[in-house]
């Protein structure tokens, strides 16, 4: 999660909005992120969260597209993590303790990945979603924006979320596995 938040700080402070490093979030360092509710629940019902890196779009020379590379920087940094784990895994994955470890660092960037780009409020992809819709509807959009929680609640605890979260890990599993480690002879 550290990587995932710092890699929203770095973009954000690269095209030109200093509040990430302000606020001290331009860091890998895990207790500048942690949520104490989100800690707590993950140890609890094994889900959890960051808090947000804070951002504010008005620095950025086009809104919308500063935004949405922001958004994207979370789910993208765990796809690299995952091919670089991915490759990790390759080599010395018949380790016992260290091939553990990376199969499950390897899923739980997969999880991250996909699951912060649905396009619901406040995971990265509602704001991808925004950036990319014309303006009026982008409006309409964000006028639901704090029923999102509840939404994601609801998908979350009836496990409906699951329909399309494991098809969508498993298609960037396959992606990961095959297509983009296959020039490199691993896969």
């Amino acid at each position: 999660m550290s990587f995932h938040e710092f890699s929203h700080g770095y973009v954000a402070d690269k095209l030109g909005d200093p509040t990430p490093r302000q606020s001290g979030r331009l860091t890998l360092n895990p207790l500048a992120h942690i949520d104490p509710l989100g800690l707590i629940m993950l140890f609890i019902i094994y889900f959890g969260w960051a808090k947000p890196v804070p951002i504010n779009p008005y620095y950025f020379k086009d809104r919308k597209k500063g935004v949405l590379y922001v958004a994207l920087a979370g789910p993208l940094s765990n796809v690299f993590l995952a091919i670089i784990t991915r490759i990790l895994m390759f080599y010395f994955g018949n380790i016992p303790v260290l091939g553990l470890f990376l199969t499950i660092l390897y899923q739980y960037n997969l999880v991250f990945a996909v699951f912060n780009i649905i396009p619901i409020p406040p995971l990265d992809g509602s704001k991808v979603l925004w950036s990319i819709l014309p303006q009026k509807e982008a409006y309409i959009y964000s006028q639901y924006e704090q029923y999102g929680q509840i939404a994601l609640l609801l998908l979350l605890f009836t496990g409906i979320i699951n329909l399309f979260m494991t098809p969508l890990m498993m298609g960037l599993d396959k992606l990961i596995s095959k297509i983009i480690l296959f020039p490199f002879g691993v896969g």
